[in-house]
Formats: C-alpha cells, sequence, structure tokens
C-alpha cells in the first residue's frame, strides 16, 4: 500500500494561483493488497483540510509555508498505514471495508481535528461555503453579497498565508479579518459588517452538519455584545492627528493615573507607528542608540524607527516597562476619552447610526478616534515633513507603496499649507 497527499484539483493551471483546495490522500494498492481484488485499486480519503495552492508541492505532497499542515498529514499518514495494518492482521479485507474504517476511526480524527462522519465524506470551509451558497434559497443580491464574502475570505487566507479551517474561525481570527478588511482592503464599516454576518451564517450552517465540528466563539457574548461584533461605525478611522494635536494631547492633564498611562501608550503609537501587538512587545532591550527595533509580529518584517525628542521624553516616565495595555476595545473605548479631556473637537464628517439609518454626519474628531488613528497619524505626519515614501515603508514596514499610501490622510487645507511653506522657501 502506497499514500501520497494531493491537492483536489481538476486543472494543472489551478496550481498556480491563489485559491485554496481540499488536501486528500490518494492510497493505491497493489493486485495482492486484497484477497477479493485482482487489479489496481485507488481510495480517496479527504482529510477536511485545505491549503493554498501554489504553496503546494506536488512530488512531496506536502506545503512549501505550512509546517503545522505537514505535521498534520504526516501523523495522518501514519495512522492509515496502522489501520491497514491492523485490518491486514485480522483477516483479509476488502475495499469497502478499509473505506469504513478510515470514516469511523477515532484517532484518525482527532488527529484531523474532526468527528467521524458515517460516510467518510467531509467539506472544508471553503467548499462547504460554495455548495452552500448553490443550494441556499435566497435572492440573487443575497448570494451576490455571499459569494463577495467568500472572495474576501479567500484573499484574506492568501494574505496572511494560512488556511482557515473550522477550529480555526475563532474570536482572534475575526479580529484579524476585520484588521485586514479595514486596513489592507479599506472597505467601509459597512461592508465590513456584512461581511461578518455572513461569516456568521456559514459558520451557523457548517455547525449544523453531522460531522463538522467548528469553532463556537461566533455564537459567544460579552456583556450581551456578539463576539464576532459589528464594526462601530464611529470607528471607521479615516482621520489622523496632527504634531500639534499630538503634543496637545501629550500636555492634557488626566484626571487619573490609569488614563494618564493610555494617554502615554496612545502617544507613543503615534510618534511610533506602532500596531497594538507590537507596542504589547516593546521592552527596553528594543531600543538603542537612538533607534526602535521591532519585528512586526503581523508581517514577520523588522521595522527599524527613529526615536525622537517627543518619543524619549514619553518613555523616560517608564525607566523598566511601559504600563499593562488593555484589550482592543477597552483601549479604544478609553482613547476617546484622552482625546476628549485634550480638547481634540475639530468636526469631521463620520459614518453615524440615527435610528435605523446609517448617514454621514459631522462629529467631534476625538469619537472617530482608535488606536489605528496613531499609525495613520505616524505616517501621514512623516509624509508631510517631506520624507519620501519609500523611506518611510520601511518605517511602517509596508511591502507596496501603494498599500503605504492609502494610509496618507492629507486634507486640501493641510496640503495648501504644506505647498505654501515650500514656496516661500522656493521665493
Amino acid at each position: 500500500m502506497k499514500t501520497k497527499a494531493r491537492l483536489n484539483i481538476r486543472r494543472s493551471e489551478d496550481l498556480k494561483t491563489s485559491k485554496s483546495f481540499p488536501v486528500f490522500f490518494r492510497i493505491s494498492f497493489g493486485a495482492a493488497d486484497f484477497a477479493d481484488q485482482k487489479k489496481y485499486i485507488v481510495v480517496d480519503y479527504f482529510t477536511g483540510l485545505q491549503t493554498i495552492a501554489r504553496h503546494w508541492r506536488v512530488k512531496e505532497g506536502r506545503s512549501k509555508t505550512d509546517s503545522y499542515l505537514n505535521g498534520v498529514l504526516e501523523r495522518a499518514n501514519v495512522r492509515i498505514h496502522a489501520i491497514w495494518s491492523e485490518m491486514h492482521y485480522n483477516g483479509n479485507p476488502n475495499v469497502d471495508d478499509f473505506k469504513q474504517a478510515l470514516a469511523n476511526d477515532k484517532e484518525l480524527a482527532e488527529i484531523l481535528n474532526r468527528k467521524t462522519v458515517g460516510n467518510g465524506h467531509y467539506m472544508p470551509p471553503f467548499e462547504f461555503i460554495e455548495n452552500y451558497i448553490d443550494k441556499a434559497v435566497v435572492s440573487a443580491g443575497t448570494k451576490k453579497d455571499y459569494r463577495n464574502t467568500l472572495m474576501h475570505l479567500k484573499e484574506f487566507d492568501e494574505f496572511r498565508g494560512k488556511s482557515l479551517s473550522w477550529k480555526s474561525a475563532d474570536y482572534q481570527y475575526y479580529l484579524e479579518l476585520v484588521e485586514y478588511l479595514k486596513t489592507e482592503k479599506r472597505l467601509k464599516a459597512s461592508t465590513i459588517d456584512k461581511v461578518i454576518k455572513n461569516l456568521k451564517v456559514f459558520l451557523s450552517q457548517a455547525d449544523l452538519m453531522d460531522g463538522i465540528e467548528v469553532c463556537q466563539d461566533f455564537k459567544k457574548t460579552v456583556s450581551g455584545r456578539s463576539l464576532f461584533a459589528k464594526v462601530d461605525k464611529e470607528e471607521t478611522d479615516h482621520v489622523y492627528l496632527t504634531e500639534a494635536e499630538i503634543q496637545q494631547i501629550t500636555n492634557a492633564d488626566m484626571p487619573d493615573e490609569r488614563l494618564g498611562e493610555i494617554r502615554d501608550l496612545f502617544v507613543i503609537q503615534c510618534w511610533t507607528g506602532l500596531r497594538i501587538s507590537d507596542l504589547s512587545r516593546l521592552e527596553r532591550g528594543n531600543i538603542k542608540d537612538g533607534l526602535l527595533s521591532i519585528t512586526a509580529k503581523k508581517t514577520r518584517q523588522k521595522v527599524v524607527i527613529p526615536v525622537t525628542d517627543e518619543l524619549q521624553t514619553v518613555l523616560n516616565k517608564y525607566p523598566d516597562q511601559l504600563p499593562k495595555i488593555p484589550t482592543d476595545q477597552h483601549f479604544n473605548r478609553e482613547i476617546k476619552k484622552v482625546c476628549k479631556i485634550a480638547g481634540i473637537n475639530d468636526k469631521v464628517m463620520a459614518e453615524v447610526k440615527k435610528g435605523n439609518l446609517t448617514v454621514t454626519a459631522p462629529v467631534p474628531k476625538y469619537k472617530v478616534v482608535t488606536s489605528h488613528t496613531a499609525r495613520r497619524s505616524f505616517a501621514t505626519n512623516l509624509y508631510r515633513r517631506g520624507i519620501p515614501s519609500t523611506q518611510l515603508m520601511f518605517l511602517t514596514g509596508h511591502k507596496t507603496e501603494n498599500a503605504f499610501l492609502k494610509y496618507i490622510k492629507v486634507s486640501k487645507e493641510d496640503n495648501a499649507k504644506d505647498v505654501a511653506k515650500k514656496l516661500k522657501r522656493i521665493g
């Protein structure tokens, strides 16, 4: 008996794409392997796993990038051979007996992180979703929305270099997906909400299927709010803070020590452009000779950022370690309080909810400031100083100039002021 992991593709050109495909074992038997068969036999066993096609090594039957997947496949392969050996030792098995044994083996199911299914059939997420969309009794518009959501989920897989599984669709996946849709795809809050809503539909449908064990985070609530919550309209994050506003926040008196710590953490973000995930790992050892060096958790790229006088002043408050960073949602709520106290009250246009309607209306700037505003502010302010985008990309960790420029938000008024300064220098 021989086994080899393969992708369930129909065309060889699909191997060059970023699409995800189910992984299965092709199990081959010679004429002597079964007592009741005298010809070459092939049995296909679907694992319930999937991976991106262009990351797959066809000859080796393994992924180029996903070591976890490779480890699971290796353990599953060992178990498949063990099942065959046990059956062969106890008698002369036939093809149907072997298929049934694979479908019902609990140890193999545990290795693949799935339930046993009587008929041996298991659908990975994207295959299941496509099947559901085809069969769903819904309007043409809803089906179009479903397909758009599936497209975003597949593109997110490609972006993070990791395949979605039923068990990995947890709260962390939701947070990373929302962040990706906000920052990389630049989608509106209403569009992101639709993606999350459809994702929950897909997970709910899969949860009803026998043999599919889905992570239950999508059902959970905290204080009456779903973990897979809608994106707050006020947090669409289309604004940035000027250097004067950042200084205004820095100088503002806070009513208590903890809010002062939140203010300092936010200011550090404004002068470094660090994401919360990287700020939480920042230590004194990361700062040397006037430079801050850290490997970004999201991109795994090293970024080196100059320590400005403004940044150093804040860091000097915490000689040992930075204050504890709260959860994303709590941090964003507290940042708004800080900015309100600091008087960041200029009116900006934002999506707000009035009754059942979502409208665009002027709101105080502090209401739309989030931790991500700090990253946008860092990039925009340095860009306004005249630093080329190609240099700034090394500081922010962006891979492409196009992705970086999406962060830049300079108003027409600010642009005119910058041009006026340059004209004075020329004159």
